[in-house]
């Protein structure tokens, strides 16, 4: 316990110290004649944490400071999506940094992202600074070379093994070194000299740390459950850990999977089971391929974990032996065994008495495959141009820095300072002078380590490869709340579960491939472009209809005042009301309708962030027309916005009249129906989705009274472990629970500054004819407060369904998908669709759809609108 008190206070001083150094460290780069170079980049803490993988990395940006004096990186984590911890958010941050105009000038670059950063010119090539900068070489021709002929010039440099051979393995070069997309117009082979040629390649990124995918288990609930102190062998013994290990009454599991990344967390099993997610075909096209018979049996083994029954030592049936919630793994919750990463030369900063880890489960033919990535950096494209050569030459400096021989060495000074030299390889530890703690890594890790790397296999590279996980994950997530699956599971036929799973990722690997790749024949494409053209045709009809009613409508209210003269803007008469709309009007203009007007356009065009956009003309409005998901997105948002109407919209109301009865109290009841509204979104996601969990509070009520009821003599009802949000059948109506609960409070209080208009003489007139609340609500409340109703329940169909993408998105992340999205509203679907998918043309398309199914309830609301007369509490206009 001192120990531990004497570790923290350590951290927390040299935390203070490093935070202070590295303030001075940036004041003193100040100086006079000296410009400084503020470079955002990635993996930049924005505040000294307490770990020390957070302290090491300010070390070594201190560090680079000293060596780069007049260079200040900073963070680059400008933009966030809250609330959730998942894959895709590394796909779409760095997406939306660039389309806000605040993109990193050193770039994270995944395996996956690779090909879509290249293709989408995000990326400034790094040839030169390998091959001249860093290696003094200089390769006539460099970019047509084939990758075997470039790397053998490059290893006639003295300095390759020390700077470039250890830091990047063959497969990075195939995935780092790829084709230009600029062709004969690469305007870097010409600033370089070389001659233009279609086909030739650049780097475009540069690795800083190897990863790759291991089981780590709890080696004390591993004792609990007279397990042996080792992590599964094969899948085989992975199902017996996981059930002799799972325990609901002990609020132990075990297994943790993550809804929100299942694809990534379960492709090791699909590895070792001998299938991949995707394959390249013959014509050197990327396509997925996670509907082989070795997925088919992949994917069984995990529709097992969730729904296999069996019964424990305890004589209980359990059905579910994975743990789905969110958080730190074994830190916060009792869970056997759960799937992360290593790094290459330092292990995780888990106490080794209590997690133990190995390389994943052998498949049933005896193959093991853990996937395997690097975190890559780049240099954004955006800073092309001369006048940004000291920014890039700042940002290479940076790159080959960060993970370099005198990084490594500043990383493992301060795990050893930290007193974790366990999380150290030996070699490392030796190579940065401290020998004496090799003994001190424990047992079985090292070989353990290089197990899992000798039997890699590289996550997806290919071509629109970044959003492959999420694919999967769709398919999984519908085979696990499958009902056939489900069934045939609890009854043991494993033929006919293998059948439904089978015919499930064949329609979800030609849906995906479609999305990949989006081939369509010629007589589809002239298809899709004469039906998108009546379709715009129809919009625009509709528009001009729309504001032409409008017009009409507002013009007929002008005739109703003779002392008006129509169809005159009488400047004369009105120029301080003109005067004083003119900054509302400017307003709106420029945050409202020049946008709109700009990114119409998009709908028209195969859209690039960077500006290199090509005019496809009518092939958006095809695509989204015959895209049957985003047409059961609408239909979702339909149903979401019918159930809002029944329960949402009417709560408030009812909420007011009650209020309105109630003799005492009523402003401590309206601060506590207020109350949720102030909470934080992130705050209200978290609490809900607690509820809705496996040991949350819907589960513990219901089975409060389903112990009440086993003690009933024959009766033994099994307890629910059910996550609500899973099921299909009940994840849209629990995802708008808190939304409901969250705005009953505000929509409460409209109602009842309304209710005081209401004049006294009604009730007391109802009170002598013997109404009760009941009668003065239908009778005097509701026909008096008629037309906001209507106004407010206008407006809210409207927000309702264009609206939900929030909580959504950070819930349930659309799904569960049985095919579809059961909760992917049509808002969250235009936004995967644009920063998931890179589409934006095709989501601005999808928009203006929605726009035009909307466009009736914006005519009915002005309509009403105009027809109303305003007037005061006190009865005067």
């Amino acid at each position: 316990m001192r120990m531990t008190r004497h570790v923290f206070k350590t951290m927390l001083a040299v935390s203070l110290v490093l935070f202070l150094t590295a303030s001075a460290l940036g004041e003193s780069a100040d100086k006079p004649g000296q410009e400084t170079i503020i470079l955002r980049a990635w993996d930049i803490p924005r505040t000294a944490g307490f770990g020390v993988a957070e302290m090491a990395r300010l070390a070594v940006i201190r560090d680079f400071q000293e060596k780069y004096p007049h260079v200040r990186p900073v963070s680059s984590k400008g933009l966030e999506i809250s609330g959730r911890q998942r894959v895709e958010d590394q796909d779409i941050v760095p997406l939306m940094q660039i389309a806000g105009d605040i993109a990193p000038d050193v770039m994270l670059v995944g395996f996956r992202q690779a090909d879509t950063y290249v293709r989408q010119k995000f990326l400034y090539p790094l040839d030169k600074y390998i091959e001249e900068s860093t290696l003094g070489l200089k390769i006539a021709d460099a970019p047509l070379l084939e990758l075997d002929e470039y790397l053998k010039q490059l290893e006639k440099s003295p300095l390759y093994k020390e700077q470039i051979a250890w830091r990047v393995p063959r497969i990075c070069w195939e995935i780092m070194r790829r084709r230009c997309p600029y062709e004969e117009e690469c305007p870097f082979c010409r600033a370089w000299g070389v001659r233009p040629a279609k086909e030739h390649y650049h780097v475009w990124a540069f690795p800083q740390r190897h990863q790759v995918m291991v089981m780590f288990y709890r080696r004390d609930l591993f004792r609990e459950a007279g397990l042996p102190d080792r992590a599964p062998e094969t899948m085989a013994e992975l199902m017996e850990f996981t059930k002799k290990l799972t325990d609901p009454e002990e609020d132990r599991s075990g297994l943790r999977l993550s809804l929100t990344q299942i694809g990534l967390d379960t492709s090791s099993f699909l590895y070792s089971f001998g299938g991949r997610l995707v394959e390249q075909d013959t014509a050197g096209q990327w396509r997925c391929a996670f509907d082989s018979e070795q997925a088919v049996e992949a994917y069984y083994f995990v529709a097992r974990l969730f729904n296999e029954p069996f019964t424990n030592s305890k004589g209980k049936t359990i059905v579910n032996v994975v743990d789905t919630r969110e958080g730190e793994g074994p830190r916060n919750f009792k869970i056997g065994m759960f799937l992360g990463a290593i790094q290459d030369g330092f292990f995780p900063e888990y106490r080794p008495e209590v997690i133990g880890f190995g390389p994943v489960p052998r498949g049933p033919d005896g193959l093991r495959g853990s996937g395997f990535s690097s975190e890559m950096t780049g240099i954004y494209a955006g800073l092309a141009g001369q006048e940004n050569e000291k920014i890039r030459r700042a940002a290479w400096d940076f790159i080959l820095y960060y993970n370099g021989t005198e990084a490594r060495k500043t990383w493992v000074r301060n795990y050893v300072e930290f007193g974790q030299p366990q999380c150290v390889y030996p070699e490392l530890l030796e190579q940065a002078g401290y020998p004496e703690y090799v003994r001190q890594v424990p047992e079985g890790w090292l070989e353990s380590a290089k197990e899992a790397f000798a039997s890699t296999v590289p996550i997806p590279y290919g071509r629109n490869c970044h959003m492959v996980f999420k694919y999967a994950s769709k398919a999984i997530d519908q085979i696990r709340t499958d009902n056939t699956v489900k069934e045939a599971i609890k009854a043991g036929d494993a033929t006919r579960a293998k059948d439904r799973i089978r015919e499930i990722l064949k329609d979800r690997v030609k849906r995906s491939n479609e999305k990949m790749l989006n081939i369509i024949t010629p007589r589809q494409h002239k298809i899709r472009a004469t039906v998108a053209s009546v379709v715009a045709a129809l919009i625009l009809i509709s528009f001009v209809f729309m504001f032409r009613r409008v017009f009409r409508t507002f013009t007929a209210a002008q005739i109703k005042d003779p002392t008006r003269k129509t169809g005159k803007w009488e400047f004369g008469r009105y120029k301080w009301a003109y005067i004083l709309a003119l900054p509302a009007i400017g307003s709106i203009a420029l945050w409202m309708y020049y946008p709109l007007a700009r990114g119409s356009i998009m709908a028209f065009q195969n859209y690039n962030v960077r500006g290199f956009s090509e005019w496809v003309g009518m092939d958006n409005f095809g695509n989204a027309l015959f895209n049957d998901e985003f047409w059961y997105s609408v239909w979702v948002s339909f149903k979401y916005t019918m159930m809002f109407a029944l329960f949402g919209f009417f709560a408030p109301i009812v909420l007011a009249f009650l209020l309105t009865e109630v003799p005492k109290g009523s402003l401590l009841f309206r601060s506590i129906y207020y109350l949720p509204m102030v909470l934080s979104g992130v705050i209200v996601v978290f609490l809900w989705k607690g509820f809705y969990g496996q040991y949350g509070m819907i589960n513990s009520v219901l089975n409060f009274f389903i112990g009440l009821l086993n003690m009933i003599p024959g009766v033994a009802i099994e307890e629910l472990r059910k996550v609500w949000l899973e099921d299909p059948a009940f994840a849209l109506f629990f995802l708008l629970l808190p939304v409901i609960w969250a705005g009953m409070g505000p929509g409460c209080l409209i109602y009842l500054a309304a209710l005081k208009t209401v004049p006294d003489e009604l009730y007391e007139a109802a009170d002598i004819d013997g109404a009760g609340i009941l009668q003065k609500a239908l009778h005097v409340a509701i026909p008096s407060i008629k037309s906001l109703i209507m106004i407010n329940f206008v407006g809210v169909m409207v927000a309702t369904i264009r609206g939900g993408s929030e909580f959504a998105l950070a819930m349930t992340g659309g799904g569960p998908y049985s095919p579809y999205g059961q909760t992917e509203v049509v808002g969250l679907h235009i936004f995967w669709e644009a920063f998931g998918y890179l589409r934006f043309g095709s989501a601005t398309a999808m928009a203006w759809l929605l726009g035009t199914m909307l466009i009736g309830f914006t005519v009915l609301q002005l309509q009403r609108l105009s027809r109303m007369e305003f007037r005061a509490a006190g009865g005067g206009k």
